[in-house]
């Protein structure tokens, strides 16, 4: 079986698989605003939830991508959110955004679960996926995978008895890593843009600040840089992503720290720039990670970490034209949404078949 001939049903509010495999994916959409109906495209509905029970039922699809919802369906807090957001429309937004209980149900179709939060806990609400998943894959998965039943599963800390459960044992054996990568239309965009003809920056930075202190305190570094006479470009107001991408690549470095999550597009996009990416040290278990010296710089957020390390990559610009190199092309092979797509395949289905005699 060829993974162009996968029939697939990805049910959330991404378009992950809809838009990496678009030809042979269906898109049963959940998320609070209505999308845009289109081939390939619906929103859940009364119909959805039809089509959906008779799917599982009648096993009409190869594989099941279900996105992890951040909250509840039927939660409190979200409930009195959606009032305040969508008074009128609360029904229909409320039974669009039950879609994934319906995998309650019994099916004999593989199912797989992406949950791409900044969150490193699986939430309560989701945990009776893991009985019905194959794989359940993680952006923000702790190193120690026990973690993501911090407060959800367990009060507290899992503790030595928890996790000798056997049922909890099943359910980290399933949990995998997966990066947010980058889209193919980004890399296009990215590829379509003027060359940048020499480097002007040596570090570039475009983003929040508020969102995390390993931003707020690297930033102060990145000034100190700047009076000690390197040349960094802190974007001081939004950037178009055509910009964005531009000053990228102008830089020989893009400083891509922790925000909510540690997982970034930054890191990606930078890489497939030509901007070799500098990150604070990883605090998850990655899935093909950028690996330091080779694919980015990575620096310890304490005292000068992030001002010594750049100091230090600067000195070597023929190595840091090198590890760009580098940088991009493992991204290109291992993370863009397509390749993404095919990985999570892989693991759910076993590899494609030989195209040989085709």
């Amino acid at each position: 079986m060829r993974f162009d001939d996968v029939r697939i049903l990805e049910l959330g509010d991404r378009a992950l698989f809809a838009s990496a495999f678009s030809d042979n994916t269906l898109l049963l959409w959940t998320g609070a605003q209505k999308i845009e109906l289109d081939v390939g495209r619906k929103n859940f509905g009364p119909a959805g939830a039809w089509f959906l029970l008779r799917a599982l039922r009648e096993n009409r699809f190869d594989l099941i991508v279900c996105h992890a919802p951040l909250h509840h369906p039927f939660g409190a807090r979200w409930l009195l959110r959606l009032i305040g957001r969508h008074p009128l429309f609360l029904p229909s937004t409320l039974l669009r955004g039950s879609g994934v209980l319906f995998l309650r149900w019994a099916t004999k179709t593989p199912i797989v679960v992406l949950d791409t939060e900044d969150s490193p806990a699986v939430n309560r609400h989701n945990l009776f996926l893991f009985p019905r998943c194959r794989a359940y894959f993680k952006r923000e998965l702790p190193p120690d995978h026990w973690k993501v039943f911090f407060k959800t599963a367990h009060p507290g800390l899992p503790s030595a008895r928890f996790r000798r459960s056997r049922f909890y044992g099943q359910c980290i054996e399933k949990l995998r890593p997966l990066s947010l990568g980058i889209s193919e239309a980004k890399v296009a965009q990215i590829a379509g843009l003027p060359p940048a003809s020499e480097k002007s920056a040596d570090v570039f930075f475009a983003g929040s600040l508020g969102n995390s202190s390993v931003r707020a305190r690297g930033v102060e570094q990145l000034r100190s840089l700047r009076e000690a006479g390197y040349v960094v470009d802190l974007a001081e107001s939004p950037l178009s992503q055509a910009e964005y991408f531009a000053r990228c690549a102008r830089a020989w470095l893009t400083w891509s720290p922790e925000g909510y999550g540690w997982d970034c597009f930054r890191h990606y996009e930078a890489a497939v720039c030509g901007s070799v990416p500098v990150l604070s040290q990883p605090t998850v278990y990655r899935h093909r990670p950028l690996l330091d010296g080779i694919h980015g710089v990575y620096y310890d957020v304490e005292d000068d970490g992030l001002k010594t390390a750049i100091t230090e990559a600067l000195r070597d610009k023929q190595r840091l034209s090198a590890m760009a190199r580098a940088a991009r092309e493992h991204v290109l092979r291992h993370h863009t949404h397509r390749r993404l797509c095919e990985h999570v395949l892989e693991v759910a289905l076993g590899p494609p078949a030989s195209d040989e005699g085709a």
